[in-house]
């Protein structure tokens, strides 16, 4: 059952990698954004630390403070055109120019330079493109000062977001970064997401009293629409997830009308670890639907830089990682994890994130928008944990996670509750460093999931519909167990059902390891969140001695343990091994003298 299980995940994984192009595999993959407030045109800097996928600003400040005057515009059109060139000649692979998916800044000045024939293609002033409350009246921007929120949904809007991806794809960008494709907290209630809410409702077969034929701006439907959204909340939260999904689907249909295999994604938030839920509720970030339009899902978090904190505490986006991995249709996934919303990140503490997210299945973005006094230093540090994972991406390809249980995330949930508690199980299981999964409803109903574990930890028994109450049932029969966590000594008692866990470590606590299988080898990444961040650009690395790691192994022997890093004072090289066995199961058991930032333990 278990090596089934393996061999059928890891033929999914082939699937979602092929999917995607080699330029987005993880360890190939070095993301980098090339702006931040002042600092701009970042790319030789991002490229010197090894980047090699930067996401630039290119035209789209322009986007949303209003076009300059046309010879202006052509000047910042060829500017950026010799600025890309560049960039791939040192190194860069592909350009995600940046696009702001709903603002617009200072209204008043916004069309000023907009020329007779550019202005004529739009049927409406850019004042009526705005996101609007039930009465029709505009809506102000959550961010204040000189925002306005544009509607995703108004079609006036959505030519002139077509004519900025257009700009940024003539002069040589690869792809489009949206920020910011969100619905304003209370609901956009225009003409236009009305129109867009009756199909809706149609496609979910939900009938109205009085069915609108056609829906005009002072008519009784619109009212009747306004008035459904208000009174059944839960359809039109449902709704107003699917508005970015739509608009990026749009968007990137368009895009690759103009070039072929152009990339699409968005900042899809996540600002914190425990937002999944509310941000839907609030913003209309709902990653789930957004993915499924996106090429690529990029995150970012303001807080779960991987580390350790002055009181001992530690903090890992290992948890974040799995849930993502669980909701984002196999796309691929990129974070950007910083330490108290400081942009500014450490190099040690920038390695970890890369090596944690490498060992996820992820990549890691980085901001390499340092001052010029720091530049040489900071990207010296970093560039060898990318140069690490690139040429050791082998190791990284169609690497199956290992999993001792399953967590369900029922993502429908959002709907009724803003608190993620299957956000708090994971983190709980990673802190034990037990390997696990993470699943959505939509596995849930396959055929696959169970294979290689008989463990599943789902909030409560309620969780499941009647449909997903029969797969559970399977699973049970073939003889596995469901623990709920309804109560205080759950953790213990899926540790019990465990038993022998695949891996367990004797050494500091702040030591944590993702076991991951291929064919005839498996690697065990460890990570030291013992680094305390001292400031924007300097950390202190406490490392870990003598670790001593017992891992069960997937195949019937094993012939050799080595160690890799790309830490200078890490243990790298042949490491001596025992071999026990436990029934038909194989067991490893090795020493790492010294584990700096992140080691991967190669068995084969």
């Amino acid at each position: 059952m278990k090596h089934a299980g393996i061999v059928a995940a890891l033929s999914l994984g082939i699937h979602c990698l092929l999917a995607s192009p080699r330029e987005l595999h993880v360890g190939l993959a070095g993301h980098a954004f090339d702006h931040l407030g002042g600092i701009a045109d970042q790319a030789e800097a991002a490229a010197a630390s090894g980047a090699n996928i930067i996401y630039v600003s290119g035209l789209g400040t322009f986007g949303y403070q209003g076009l300059p005057s046309s010879e202006e515009m052509f000047r910042q059109r060829r500017a950026t055109t010799t600025y890309l060139r560049n960039a791939k000649h040192n190194g860069i692979h592909l350009a995600i120019g940046y696009v702001c998916a709903t603002s617009i800044v200072k209204l008043d000045t916004f069309n000023k330079e907009w020329s007779p024939a550019f202005r004529s293609q739009f049927r409406t002033p850019p004042s009526e493109w705005r996101q609007q409350d039930r009465n029709g009246n505009s809506l102000p921007s959550w961010y204040g000062g000189d925002y306005q929120p544009a509607c995703m949904n108004n079609p006036d809007w959505r030519l002139y977001e077509r004519f900025m991806v257009r700009q940024q794809l003539e002069c040589g960008c690869d792809g489009i970064f949206f920020d910011n494709p969100t619905v304003h907290p209370q609901g956009c209630y225009c003409l236009h997401c009305m129109e867009k809410f009756a199909e809706f409702l149609k496609r979910e077969g939900v009938l109205l009293t009085t069915p609108p034929p056609k829906i005009v701006i002072s008519g009784a439907p619109l009212k009747i629409l306004r008035e459904y959204a208000e009174k059944h909340p839960s359809d039109f939260m449902r709704f107003r997830g699917t508005i970015a999904r739509d608009f990026l689907a749009d968007i990137r249909a368009h895009a690759r009308t103009i070039k072929k295999g152009a990339l699409i994604t968005a900042n899809n938030s996540l600002n914190s670890s425990d937002v999944l839920f509310s941000q839907c509720r609030t913003y209309g970030y709902n990653i789930y639907e957004m993915s499924q339009a996106e090429d690529l899902v990029v995150v970012e978090d303001m807080s779960s830089q991987p580390r350790i904190l002055a009181n001992g505490q530690t903090l890992e986006y290992s948890p974040t990682y799995k849930q993502l991995h669980a909701i984002s249709h196999g796309k691929p996934v990129v974070a950007v994890t910083l330490a108290d919303a400081d942009y500014h990140t450490a190099p040690h503490l920038i390695r970890l994130a890369m090596a944690e997210a490498a060992a996820n299945d992820a990549s890691y973005l980085c901001w390499p928008t340092w001052p010029e006094k720091e530049r040489p230093r900071m990207a010296s540090l970093i560039r060898p944990q990318a140069d690490f994972l690139r040429s050791n991406s082998g190791f990284l390809k169609n690497a199956q996670a290992r999993r001792d249980a399953v967590l369900f995330l029922p993502f429908r949930k959002w709907l009724s509750t803003d608190q993620c508690k299957a956000a708090r199980l994971a983190a709980e299981l990673t802190r034990a460093n037990i390997q696990y999964e993470v699943i959505c409803e939509d596995d849930l109903g396959s055929s696959g999931w169970s294979g290689g574990t008989k463990l599943l930890l789902t909030e409560t028994a309620s969780d499941f519909t009647p449909s997903e109450q029969r797969r559970v049932k399977e699973f049970s029969r073939a003889g596995g167990t469901i623990v709920t966590a309804e109560k205080a000594s759950w953790l213990k008692e899926a540790q019990k059902i465990i038993g022998t866990p695949a891996i367990s470590i004797q050494g500091p606590s702040t030591v944590c390891a993702v076991v991951r299988d291929q064919k005839k080898r498996m690697m065990v990444h460890l990570l030291n969140l013992n680094i305390q961040r001292l400031s924007s650009f300097e950390d202190k690395v406490t490392p870990a001695r003598d670790v001593q790691v017992r891992v069960r192994v997937p195949f019937k022997n094993a012939r050799s343990v080595r160690a890799l890093t790309a830490d200078p004072e890490g243990t790298a090289g042949t490491l001596k091994f025992s071999i026990t066995r436990e029934g038909q199961e194989c067991f490893i058991e090795t020493t790492l003298p010294r584990l700096e930032i992140a080691t991967i333990v190669v068995v084969e």
